[in-house]
């Protein structure tokens, strides 16, 4: 029995790293995802009734690991780089929806 066929083009035949591209667009989405966490730390500060003190602890500690991983993208190879974009494209969709 043969394997299936794939289109010509197909993400399993495409490399997930671009020189420039990859680094630069997770760079952006890790960017904005800290962005999304300093706006809810500083809302929380200006009204501190509305959330839980674990709610904003838990929005400052996400906050310090994506600043983190900020920095890793700047030594992170294609895997690595392609791991951050993931995760924080996922995040970025989720704080948007909530």
């Amino acid at each position: 029995m043969s394997e299936p066929l794939t289109p010509e083009g197909s993400p399993e035949q495409q490399p997930l790293h671009q020189p420039g591209g990859d680094a630069e667009q997770a760079r952006e989405t890790v960017e904005q995802v800290i962005s999304e966490y300093n706006t809810r730390l500083v809302a929380a500060r200006r009204n501190p009734g509305r959330h839980t003190p674990d709610v904003v602890a838990g929005w400052r500690t996400a906050r310090d690991q994506a600043v983190d991983d900020l920095e890793r993208l700047e030594s992170a190879g294609e895997d690595g780089t392609v791991q951050i974009a993931l995760v924080y494209a996922a995040r970025l969709k989720e704080l948007k929806a909530t």
